[in-house]
C-alpha cells in the first residue's frame, strides 16, 4: 500500500513522523465540562451523492450538489475540484504506475446541460445567468472511474476501495475562484464546510467507514449515510475477511478501529486512541462529532472523522497520535493546506510531540520526531509557502521538523506549565469552523501574549 509521500519519506529517512460565524459553548452538567455545539447553517454546500460499484470494479457516480453563493459577488461560473482527473502520467508524473481512469458523462445546472471545462484538477462549469449573491444553484455530474491497484490515497488495494477526494468538490471562493493544480506532496485542495447525504450500491457485502456516523460495524452491500458540517467526505469500502474490529469509547465519542487480522494489532490499536482522543478532547477542547473511524491500512492521512494509519505495530504510535491530533487542525480548525499547511500540519505535529511528551513523561522521546525532521535538510527560513515553492525535502524539513521546534521553543521560554495546551485550546475556541489564514493566526498570537510578539513572529512567517 501506497503512503502520504511525507510519511514515505520520513519512514525510510527516520522511522517515522513520530465555528464559525458564531461559536456556541454549553455547560454539560453530567460531564462536567464545556461542550462544543455544531454550528448552524455555517455551509454554502449541500451534497447528494450515489454511487454504484460493480463487480468489474468500476465506479458510476452521480453527484448533485446545491451550490450557494455566499460572496458578495456574482458568479458566472462554478469551480470544482474533480482530483481523479490528475492521478494519471499526463497531469502528475508521480502516478506513471498507477493511473486512474475517469469519464465525464453529463454536467447540468438546475436540470438543463451545462457547458465546462475540466484542467488537471479542475473542473469549470460555466452559469448561463449569473449566480448572485445568496442565490443557489443545483450542479449536477455523473462520471465513471476505475482506481489505480496499490494507488495514493484515492485507490484499490486487492478488494478494498479507498476513496479520497473522490467526488466533485466545490471550491474555496474569496476574492475569486483560486483552484491550484494537483500537488500531491501535501493536501492541494482547499475546500469548505458541507454537508453530505451519500447512497452506495455494492456488488457484494462490505465493511463501510466513512466521514459521516455509520453506527455498529457490520458488513453491508446497501445503504444511505449522512453528515453535517463536514471539510471533505471519505469513505472506505473493505472486505471483511481481511479486517478484525471494534468500537471502543473516547468520552462521548465512539472510536471504530481497522486493522489488518495478519498484524495483531486491534487491541493496543485502540487502547493508545482512546488515550490520544481523549487528551486532546479534554486539552483542547471538545469534539463535537460522534465517531472517528481508524483504518490501519498504512495510508497515514487524515480525514473528517476518519483517519488512515500503520499496518503494523511497530509503526503505529506517532503516525496514530498525528493522524487524531488533525481532527482538531485541518478538520474542525482548517486552513488552505495548499498556500499555508504550516497551519495543519505543523500545528498538529506540535499538539501530538506534547502528547506524547506527557504519555511518556520524557519531553526529549515526545520531540523526537520533529527534532529529526528539522535535521533531516536544511528548513526553509519562512513556513508559509505555498506547496509549489517548496523542495521535497524542505517541506517536510520545514513543516513536520522548523514549526514545531519554533513553538516548543516559545512556549519552553514562558517556563509555565500547560502554556501551550491552553493557548492550543483558546485558538480552537476561536477559530472552530472557521478557516484561518497566517495573518489571522498573528493577530491572535499577538493579542493572546503579552508584549510585541512581531520579532518572533517576523522571523519565521513571511
Amino acid at each position: 500500500m501506497k503512503l502520504k509521500i511525507w510519511a514515505v519519506v520520513l519512514v525510510i529517512v527516520i522511522g517515522i513522523i513520530s465555528f464559525w460565524v458564531l461559536r456556541n459553548v454549553v455547560f454539560c452538567e453530567e460531564c462536567g465540562q464545556q461542550v462544543t455545539e455544531m454550528p448552524q447553517d455555517a455551509t454554502n454546500a449541500v451534497y447528494d451523492i450515489k454511487f454504484e460499484l460493480n463487480e468489474a470494479g468500476e465506479f458510476q457516480v452521480a453527484a448533485s450538489v446545491d451550490v450557494t453563493n455566499d460572496s458578495s459577488d456574482s458568479w458566472s461560473e462554478i469551480r470544482f475540484y474533480l482530483v481523479p482527473n490528475a492521478m494519471n502520467s499526463v497531469e502528475t508524473p508521480l502516478y506513471e504506475d498507477e493511473e486512474l481512469e475517469i469519464e465525464v458523462s453529463a454536467v447540468s445546472v438546475d436540470g438543463q446541460e451545462a457547458a465546462y471545462n475540466l484542467d488537471n484538477n479542475e473542473l469549470m462549469v460555466e452559469l448561463d445567468a449569473g449566480l448572485e449573491t445568496a442565490s443557489e444553484a443545483k450542479v449536477a455530474i455523473e462520471y465513471s472511474m476505475v482506481l489505480p491497484q496499490n494507488g495514493m490515497r484515492l485507490s484499490q488495494v486487492d478488494d478494498n476501495y479507498y476513496l479520497a477526494h473522490w467526488y466533485p468538490m466545490l471550491g474555496h471562493y474569496q476574492d475569486g475562484w483560486d483552484i491550484n493544480d494537483y500537488d500531491p506532496i501535501g493536501e492541494s485542495y482547499d475546500t469548505d464546510y458541507g454537508d453530505f447525504t451519500v447512497t452506495f450500491d455494492l456488488p457484494k457485502d462490505y465493511l463501510v467507514a466513512s466521514s459521516a456516523e455509520d453506527g455498529p460495524i457490520e458488513a453491508t452491500s446497501t445503504g444511505t449515510v449522512s453528515g453535517e458540517n463536514i471539510k471533505d467526505f471519505y469513505m472506505a469500502i473493505m472486505n471483511p475477511d481481511e479486517w478484525e474490529f471494534e468500537t471502543v469509547q473516547a468520552n462521548n465519542t465512539d472510536l471504530r478501529v481497522f486493522t489488518p487480522r495478519s498484524a495483531n494489532m486491534l487491541e493496543e490499536t485502540s487502547e493508545l486512541a482512546v488515550d490520544a482522543y481523549v487528551y486532546f478532547e479534554e486539552n483542547i477542547g471538545d469534539n463535537p462529532f460522534g465517531e472517528l473511524d481508524i483504518i490501519g491500512n498504512d495510508g497515514y492521512m487524515e480525514y473528517p472523522n476518519i483517519i488512515e494509519v500503520a499496518a503494523d505495530a511497530a509503526s503505529q504510535e506517532s503516525v496514530l497520535v498525528h493522524e487524531i491530533a488533525h481532527q482538531w487542525f485541518y478538520f474542525i480548525v482548517t486552513n488552505d493546506s495548499y498556500n499555508e499547511a504550516w497551519l495543519d500540519e505543523g500545528v498538529t505535529e506540535f499538539s501530538s510531540s506534547l502528547f506524547l511528551s506527557d504519555y511518556y513523561d520524557n519531553e526529549e522521546y515526545g520531540f523526537w520526531g520533529a527534532l529529526t525532521a528539522e535535521e533531516y535538510y536544511p528548513p526553509e527560513t519562512y513556513v508559509n509557502l505555498p506547496l509549489d515553492q517548496f523542495e521535497d525535502e524542505s517541506y517536510y524539513s520545514t513543516i513536520y521538523g522548523k514549526v514545531p521546534m519554533l513553538l516548543k521553543e516559545h512556549f519552553d521560554l514562558l517556563d509555565e506549565d500547560e502554556a501551550a495546551l491552553e493557548f492550543l485550546s483558546a485558538y480552537y475556541k476561536e477559530f472552530q469552523f472557521k478557516q484561518v489564514n497566517t495573518e489571522e493566526f498573528k493577530v491572535f498570537f499577538e493579542d493572546y501574549f503579552e508584549g510585541d510578539q512581531s520579532e518572533f513572529l517576523n522571523s519565521w512567517l513571511e
